[in-house]
């Protein structure tokens, strides 16, 4: 998306708070990140649409960042529980990402 790429243009090039540079590498703290490397393709807030899992408590979540939600942002995000079962998890991640991009799909599986 043209707002995808305008906002990754200013936080790539200029300053975000998330932002951790090393001797090598530029690293990002954002708790959503994918990879914990500051890109475009893991950036969480120069992407409409993310997804990601995270462990809270002991229960795993997938929390979807979908375009449909952007005039709510304390809505952004949906959160949905994983079960334990690995298999099961990883069945339900792939129903939900079914038609979302191959780097985001493939960060979670």
């Amino acid at each position: 998306m043209q707002s995808d790429d305008i906002a990754w243009g200013v936080i790539g090039k200029g300053q975000c708070a998330y932002k951790a540079p090393s001797k090598t590498q530029m690293f990002c703290r954002n708790e959503f990140n994918l990879t914990g490397l500051c890109n475009r393709a893991s950036c969480p807030l120069a992407n409409s649409q993310y997804a990601t899992v995270r462990e809270e408590n002991g229960v795993s979540y997938l929390y979807l960042k979908v375009v449909e939600r952007s005039h709510f942002p304390k809505r952004l995000w949906e959160k949905m529980k994983l079960l334990k079962n690995m298999t099961a998890a990883v069945k339900l991640i792939g129903e939900n990402l079914l038609h979302w991009s191959k780097f985001v799909r493939q960060k979670q599986d």
